[in-house]
């Protein structure tokens, strides 16, 4: 790597993409109300790199909370209460929090352990003379590292305290690790963010974390890029950094709008492949931040220069916006400003198979298709059956043109046909058991999402795609997470981006929509009178569903309309 002439890299026009920690020695970096980096500075918004606070607690933050301690005479539900209440606030290691304990159990309290996102009333109950229960609504938790999960619905979660005297007043002797914070409090003071890495096919593969909303944000997601991939993702993608890179001064100074990131000597082991990657994850990284416009690197004070042609062969964004495509009266198009467009070539022949399920590669080179005799793919070179397994639900494809075939009877083993036909298996342990109604693989095929029924209703699961050299896939990971929990039986999914998918599940006469994403909150989008089958399309605006009456619904501001008619069948792309 060469060092000289600075090299500022201005942020282009942001670029479509879907909806949006530090650590290495620091226990919660980047996650409780107040995430420390070990040494790490506060970023000041001009002057000379400095070393800055050692507890990014005190760092500046967006919004606030000044909460009271302990009064007089209080009670110990309402220690309980004011002690969740003043855990909003982090300032100087949560002292008003620490108030409300006893001086042992202040010196041992958590409160970077992560944090669970309540709703609704926290009602309390008496357990014995010196203890007492906090019933949550909870409906997330976020770990140490930033990541978010949701909290299966159904009965309240229970805190435990005790208590102790302290004189002639009650204090907490005994809590859980952690902060409680309500939904509505918890977005005003976090936020999410995506940090970049890079995945098979050199593709940007994004990974959601939740930090505290403030000034050390850019300091926090460097850090975060420098420490790796999540523990989902760890097989799936890689960084450009070299192991061992870290921040000279554990922090990022923003000067006029430029991040300015000092990086120690292990940096210069990069090649140009490895810097290309590095440029791109930065940038993409901290596109989203407010107040940065571009960034330089330095090593050791030095900044580095761009190498000629760094930027060939550098990891790109995935292209996730596309038209719906629809069959109707056996010809499969598109619909393009409510006009339907035929397809030409393979398309034409589609109709004639009898499709219940269509697929569309990306490039629209040939599509996947389920009909009475299982998964046939079609291109240019005619029709081959791919899968005759029963109980087949319809197929995928990923970005390098791989058919994934999924039967219900044995989910755990998926089939996978690339585009010159050749098939292989790969095992999904985590679908064991299960019998998924709609298995699809994310836009940039770093991940597979499941939706399977549950006792509650339906949910999605998500593992990582674990892929060889040449980007063929060999596994899944071991295990997946829960991303979605929702009521009603399940009938579709598709994905809408590289984090975002959109979920079908009846309850009775209707369908309801519900968008949920990796690492993010979910929503319900209202109901569709009997739908049936789902398209994505990148991003709400093309979410497609198709209802009774063979009509397909699009989504208004509230709620949905009919857009088109006459609509045999739905068709998703990837």
């Amino acid at each position: 790597m060469q060092r000289g002439r600075r090299a500022t890299r201005a942020f282009a026009p942001r670029r479509r993409r879907s909806g949006a920690a530090a650590r290495s020695g620091v226990r919660g970096a980047a996650l409780a109300v107040a995430l420390l980096l070990a040494g790490c500075t506060a970023i000041p918004s001009s002057g000379p790199v400095e070393a800055g606070l050692d507890d990014l607690s005190q760092a500046e933050q967006t919004v606030q909370y000044n909460p009271v301690g302990p009064v007089a005479g209080a009670t110990q539900e309402d220690l309980v209460q004011g002690f969740v209440i003043a855990a909003s606030s982090p300032r100087d290691d949560y002292a008003v929090a620490r108030e409300f304990l006893t001086a042992d159990y202040a010196a041992q309290w958590d409160p970077y352990f992560g944090v669970l996102i309540a709703d609704g009333s926290r009602p309390y109950r008496s357990d014995g003379a010196a203890a007492g229960v906090l019933s949550l609504a909870a409906v997330a938790k976020v770990d140490a590292q930033g990541t978010m999960l949701p909290v299966q619905p159904g009965p309240s979660t229970e805190m435990r305290f005790e208590f102790e005297r302290v004189g002639e007043e009650w204090r907490i002797s005994s809590a859980p690790a952690g902060i409680i914070l309500e939904s509505s409090m918890f977005g005003t003071l976090w936020s999410q963010q995506q940090l970049y890495f890079v995945g098979a096919g050199n593709v940007l593969v994004p990974e959601t974390r939740w930090y505290l909303s403030r000034s050390a944000l850019v300091t926090e997601l460097v850090a975060s890029l420098l420490e790796g991939p999540g523990e989902r993702l760890r097989e799936t993608v890689h960084s450009g950094f070299p192991a061992g890179t870290a921040l000279v001064t554990n922090s990022v100074q923003v000067t006029d709008g430029i991040a300015r990131i000092d990086l120690t000597g292990a940096m210069l082991e990069a090649g140009p492949a490895a810097m290309a990657e590095v440029n791109e994850q930065v940038q993409a990284t901290l596109q989203s931040v407010r107040g940065v416009t571009g960034f330089e690197l330095f090593v050791d004070g030095t900044p580095l220069r761009d190498t000629p042609d760094g930027d060939a062969g550098a990891p790109r964004q995935v292209n996730q916006f596309s038209d719906p495509v629809v069959l109707i009266d056996g010809e499969l198009g598109t619909i393009v400003s409510g006009e339907f467009r035929p397809m030409g070539g393979f398309a034409q022949s589609v109709g004639d198979l009898d499709p219940a399920e269509v697929t569309l590669a990306p490039g629209e080179q040939a599509a996947a298709l389920l009909n009475d005799e299982g998964v046939v793919l079609v291109s240019d070179d005619g029709a081959l059956l791919v899968d005759d397994r029963r109980r087949l639900i319809a197929p995928a494809f990923d970005f390098l043109g791989n058919v994934w075939s999924v039967s219900a009877a044995d989910a755990r083993t998926l089939r996978i046909t690339a585009p010159d036909g050749a098939t292989t298996s790969i095992r999904a342990p985590w679908l064991a058991g299960r019998e998924p109604v709609a298995v699809r693989v994310s836009p940039d095929g770093a991940r597979i999402a499941a939706l399977v029924p549950s006792d509650e209703g339906s949910q999605v699961l998500v593992a990582g795609v674990i892929r060889d050299e040449n980007g063929v896939p060999v596994a899944t990971t071991a295990e997946a997470d829960v991303q979605l929990w929702t009521t009603g039986d399940p009938i579709d999914l598709d994905w809408m981006g590289q984090l975002r998918f959109a979920v079908l599940s009846g309850l009775g006469a209707a369908s309801k929509v519900t968008i949920g994403g990796v690492g993010q909150f979910s929503a319900e989008q209202g109901s569709v009178p009997g739908g049936r089958q789902v398209s994505g399309g990148g991003g709400r605006t093309q979410l497609r569903v198709l209802g009774e009456g063979a009509d397909l619904f699009s989504p208004q501001t509230s709620g949905w309309q009919r857009s088109e008619s006459d609509i045999s069948l739905l068709a998703k792309r990837g």
